[in-house]
């Protein structure tokens, strides 16, 4: 018996001493552990809430930086890190990966599932990603050119890919979801009439599972399930499935105590405006677009749904996040959500039946919201467009189930008079409770669009901004307790974990929305900011390191070619312009990225410099760019979009239009150095 007992205590030295497998997540460490953060949200719920409590509110100015490690990254961040027993696991643009020692910042290994940039669609794609997924010792990532892709966790190769969907049309931008010995994954498209789904893969073959379509396809070939069939009857006009929509492109969420999956879908627009589809119209509901949905995530089969959008309105439904929260002295198990419609949902998980609702934004699209029903009454359009309203994107929210209050980073209608050519959009973190449907604070930021958030048991939230800012508020007050200046605008998701019994703060910062393709880069960092470095910041309690130096500068516009094109045929360049799709990746009206650059990021037009205006035809006509993912308008077809070929007068016209563009920026860069 004494040997016996011997044997026992070296076996538990030995299992003492044996290092953890590598990326060791499954769903019974999901639902016990509290000290990593193993999947997206941290648990299953998706509330981006932490137990731990070693930073608090009453201490948390002894946090200091533990390390900093850079990452090469010219298109920034926008993603959400997974932490697994001292490793943390980020994806970057171009669905790149890293694992991170989470103690020293020493970069463990790198993987590259080298997307093709050579085809429109997917160029776009893969020029952000929102995050990954760790499951039994294999990391999953989406790739821009609509693959999964699964990575040994230990030594960073590729253990298989399975196509998701068709990488000639669409590509995935979101992370992938994992429970129950699958990973869930959907993608990009319903702006372009790519019909949505999510597909289940088995996590350890990467065997398809089921796929979920979101919408009904060619009713003459069948329907692929009863529920389909029944969607199918919402929808009208002359060949209306070629519309798609319904994508699924970042909100999927495990919920265990039900055994479902609930993910958000995007709209299906009435009007496409692409390609051959441009005049088709289509009425109806149009299900499950613009839906919250449920299906069992064993089998993929539909349970229920409710729908945000309207027949009218284009909307998109953001992250949902499970809590337990008590309605009327009765305890509710729900499902929460804040589409980009600017209202708060609230639905019981089981049924999707609507429970509360209200505006937490100005909403200038809707004249009332039937609290009955769940339904918003709309105002119809001014001159063809929707008024401007505020709303939720896809930065996750938190929930603490300590103060029973969700936390939002929202962006909304600015009340003031607007200076000229001033952004509408502020931002605002919001502290919402969800019973009482009311605000129990709010802090404005001066930009629209900043990162997810993170709330503790600390009596904590953080959350980074455009500005560069990293914060932490009081959770219950809403006070600002303490902030550092980071240099790079941070679109990204904060996180925290514990190693070795010291609990750190992680976020990850550079300019990463992926809306700064086509979006008023004012609206998302500052001048200085969005030049800021890509680099992931640790901090912890007592740490020292000096904070790296941001050498960000404003390059000078260079000077432009002389224009030698007349009024009329700049006119006619920027209907060409749009015409052609340009502005899908390089946005006229935006702020731009403020650079020339060819190293993975997606260049600024205005300041292209004298060698490329020469090489114009070369590149816009004849593709010389192709692999870099801008193909040649003068030699289609090849790309989804790029249907029609560009002549030679048109490329004149869009180049005209371009240098007009220039000269507007070089003139008011000339303002700005002249002013110093």
């Amino acid at each position: 018996m004494k040997k016996l007992h011997i044997l026992i205590f070296v076996s538990i030295l030995a299992s003492a001493d044996t290092p953890p497998k590598a990326g060791d997540v499954t769903e019974a460490r999901v639902l016990a552990d509290s000290t990593n953060w193993l999947v997206g949200g941290r648990d299953f719920n998706e509330q981006h809430f932490s137990p731990l409590k070693q930073v608090t509110d009453q201490n948390i100015g002894k946090l200091g930086l533990a390390w900093a490690t850079d990452i090469e990254s010219p298109m920034g961040l926008a993603t959400e890190p997974i932490v697994v027993d001292g490793v943390i696991y980020v994806s970057l643009p171009q669905s790149r990966v890293y694992a991170v020692d989470a103690v020293s910042g020493k970069v463990l290994w790198r993987f590259d599932p080298k997307v093709r940039l050579d085809r429109m669609r997917n160029s776009w794609s893969a020029r952000s990603n929102r995050g990954l997924a760790v499951w039994a010792g294999k990391v999953y990532v989406g790739t821009g050119d609509c693959r999964l892709v699964a990575i040994d966790a230990a030594s960073g190769e590729k253990a298989w890919e399975s196509p998701v969907c068709d990488g000639s049309q669409t590509g995935i931008t979101g992370a992938p979801h994992v429970a129950k010995g699958k990973a869930f994954i959907g993608y990009n498209g319903s702006d372009i009439g790519v019909r949505g789904s999510v597909v289940a893969f088995d996590a350890e073959t990467g065997k398809q599972a089921w796929r979920f379509w979101t919408v009904p396809g060619d009713p003459a070939k069948g329907f692929e399930s009863k529920a389909l069939e029944m969607a199918a009857k919402t929808w009208s006009g002359d060949k209306w499935w070629e519309v798609g929509g319904g994508d699924v492109w970042d909100p999927i969420t495990y919920d265990p105590a039900t055994g479902f999956l609930i993910f958000g879908t995007a709209g299906a627009t009435p009007e496409v405006l692409f390609g051959d589809k441009a005049d088709m119209k289509v009425g109806g509901d149009r299900l499950f677009a613009g839906c919250v949905v449920a299906v069992d995530a064993d089998t993929g089969e539909y349970r229920w749904h409710f729908q945000t959008s309207t027949q009218n309105f284009h909307n998109e439904n953001m992250h949902v996040l499970m809590a337990d929260v008590v309605i009327g002295g009765e305890k509710r198990h729900v499902a929460m959500t804040a589409p980009k419609n600017g209202f708060f949902y609230m639905l019981d998980a089981a049924t999707g039946k609507f429970l509360a609702g209200k505006a937490i934004a100005k909403v200038s699209w809707a004249a009332s919201f039937d609290p009955t029903s769940g339904r918003a009454v709309e105002l119809p359009a001014r001159e063809g467009r929707l008024p401007l309203s505020g709303g939720h994107n896809w930065w996750p929210m938190s929930y603490s189930p300590l103060t029973g209050l969700i936390y939002l980073p929202i962006h909304d209608v600015k009340a003031h008079s607007l200076a000229p050519n001033e952004f509408p959009e502020e931002g605002k973190l919001l502290a919402w409770d969800p019973v009482s449907e009311s605000s129990r604070w709010v802090v404005e930021q001066p930009i629209a669009t900043n990162s997810g958030v993170l709330s503790t048991a600390g009596n904590l939230v953080f959350q980074g901004e455009g500005t560069g800012e990293f914060a932490a508020y009081s959770a219950d007050s809403g006070r600002k307790v303490w902030s550092i200046s980071t240099g790079s605008a941070i679109h990204s998701v904060p996180v925290t974990f514990s190693v070795k019994g010291e609990q750190y703060i992680l976020v990850p910062v550079g300019w990463g929305s992926a809306s700064r393709l086509f979006a008023t880069g004012s609206s998302m960092a500052t001048p200085l900011a969005k030049r800021g470095p890509a680099r992931l910041l640790a901090f912890k309690l007592g740490a020292t390191t000096p904070f790296p130096a941001v050498t960000a500068r404003i390059p000078p516009v260079p000077r432009p070619p002389d224009q030698t094109f007349s009024k009329e045929v700049i006119k006619a360049g920027e209907a060409l312009y749009s015409k052609h799709i340009c502005f899908d990746c390089h946005a006229p009206h935006a702020d731009g990225s403020g650079a020339w650059t060819e190293d993975g990021a997606i260049p600024d037009l205005r300041y292209m410099p004298a060698e490329s205006h020469r090489q114009w035809y070369e590149i816009v006509l004849a593709g010389s760019h192709r692999k870099y993912g801008m193909p040649g308008f003068g030699t289609p077809p090849g790309y989804p979009i790029v249907i029609r070929k560009m002549s030679r007068e048109e490329a004149d016209a869009i180049h005209a239009y371009i240098i007009d563009l220039s000269w507007q920026a070089y003139n008011e860069d000339q303002k700005r150095l002249h002013s110093k």
